[in-house]
């Protein structure tokens, strides 16, 4: 029946089981204990009685390792998307979610893999199949499986929406503005002093910070023309591996300057190693020397250091103070402000966006820090409630989709920790010895 239906399908794209593996979350080996039965010889896992073969497992970590990954990475990564795959297809069986031959045909023959002139070419799919000594019954087998999955989350994703209420709170938040009082306590490193003994104490705590490697390379030239030329490489090499190159006494041992050669050196991974040139060999060595900067050559970077340190831990002082007294002496009082707004008027450092979506959100009056900003650390109130003079249609749009899709991730993950929770596994301890599930 697939074979019939396959000639006139169009293109989509390829599943992503035959690059890795069907679904790939990050998930811990945190699961239900118990099992409904032990796995087999030959089996790693069991999923609420389902078998995981070895064969799936040495396969999966097969394709893990040639995209890079190291062996024990490799080996757990590849239990986990296995023990997913099969506790989502038990779940789809559960439910009695079917999948017809229609439609695995209809997925096979959109591969582009498969197709010729844009149509679905069966002697490719033949040789492809040949190619990586799959049957067709294994291979539709695992797309079937595939697209039972991939119903399974859109069953599941089906159920969350997004009311008017949630769009326009998040609309707020996200558009809205307000008026607030904040001050920033700055740093100030003018007037703070620094003493010697202080200076002195962070040295000696810290020498490591003003250690020094320097690499010197010394090499010795040997002419071709000298008499025993090789057996006197041989020698200055054995002394170059020794750390004794300098011990060399037939011919000088200098300190290479000259840029072309030294830069050849470098881009060498050899240490000792030799180069041979028209008319001589160079045996060099490349020698690290490593020392303590003296204090005196320090000094006014380590005050300049603690001169910093000091004023940030003032600033930072005077606004814990002022957030637990609950008030602010002679705030800076601003016009109403989004988010945005609100960062480039006051320098607040906020990589992800948490710090400022929290100042928003923040009810009326909250004293709220201190936070980093880009002169010193603020403390902040909002003073007014959130106003929106009104919501704009293709932003409202915006926000429902992403908040739909969020919903929709949210829906399917806390499906997943369901299952898991649930989930009755035991793992094979001839595979994984440390298993404590």
């Amino acid at each position: 029946m697939l074979a019939n239906i396959r000639k006139n399908m169009k293109l989509f794209s390829i599943p992503l089981w035959i690059v890795t593996a069907s679904f790939i979350l990050t998930i811990f080996l945190v699961w239900g204990k118990g099992s409904v039965s032990g796995p087999g010889v030959n089996d790693v896992a069991t999923v609420n009685g389902k078998p995981i073969s070895a064969t799936d497992f040495y396969k999966t970590v097969d394709r893990l390792t040639s995209s890079g990954m190291n062996k024990k990475q490799a080996e757990s990564e590849a239990l986990r998307r296995l023990l997913l795959r099969t506790l989502l297809l038990d779940a789809a069986e559960k439910e009695g979610l079917k999948v017809s031959d229609w439609a695995v045909a209809q997925r096979i023959a959109s591969f582009t893999v498969f197709q010729e002139n844009g149509t679905f070419s069966e002697k490719l799919y033949k040789k492809w199949l040949k190619q990586n000594h799959l049957t067709p019954e294994l291979f539709e087998n695992e797309i079937r499986k595939d697209l039972l999955i991939e119903k399974l989350q859109t069953v599941v994703e089906r159920t969350p929406y997004v009311t008017e209420k949630e769009l326009k709170l998040f609309y707020k938040t996200a558009f809205g503005k307000r008026k607030y009082e904040y001050k920033i306590f700055k740093i100030d490193e003018k007037k703070i002093k620094v003493n010697e003994k202080e200076i002195e104490e962070f040295y000696n705590k810290n020498k490591d910070m003003f250690k020094e490697t320097n690499t010197v390379v010394k090499g010795v030239e040997i002419p071709k023309s000298e008499k025993n030329a090789k057996e006197l490489v041989k020698e200055a090499y054995r002394l170059a591996k020794e750390g004794k190159l300098s011990s060399f006494k037939k011919l000088p041992v200098k300190e290479i300057e000259d840029k072309k050669l030294l830069s050849e050196i470098e881009n060498s991974t050899q240490n000792p190693g030799y180069i041979e040139k028209d008319k001589f060999y160079i045996v060099y060595s490349k020698e690290s020397t490593s020392r303590t900067v003296p204090l005196k050559e320090v000094k006014e970077n380590i005050i300049e250091m603690l001169k910093g340190e000091k004023a940030k831990e003032i600033a930072l002082k005077k606004a814990e103070n002022a957030a637990k007294a609950g008030k602010l002496d002679n705030p800076v009082k601003t016009d109403y402000l989004s988010g945005n707004e609100l960062i480039q008027q006051t320098g607040l450092m906020d990589l992800n966006g948490e710090i400022t979506t929290k100042i928003v959100k923040a009810k009326t009056g909250t004293l709220m820090g201190p936070f980093k900003t880009l002169t010193g650390y603020m403390v902040i109130k909002p003073v007014t409630d959130i106003k929106v003079d009104k919501y704009e249609k293709d932003k409202m749009e915006t926000l429902k989709t992403f908040l739909l899709t969020e919903k929709k991730k949210a829906a399917f993950q806390a499906y997943v920790q369901f299952l898991q929770n649930k989930a009755k596994i035991q793992i094979n301890p001839k595979f994984f010895p440390e298993s404590k599930l």
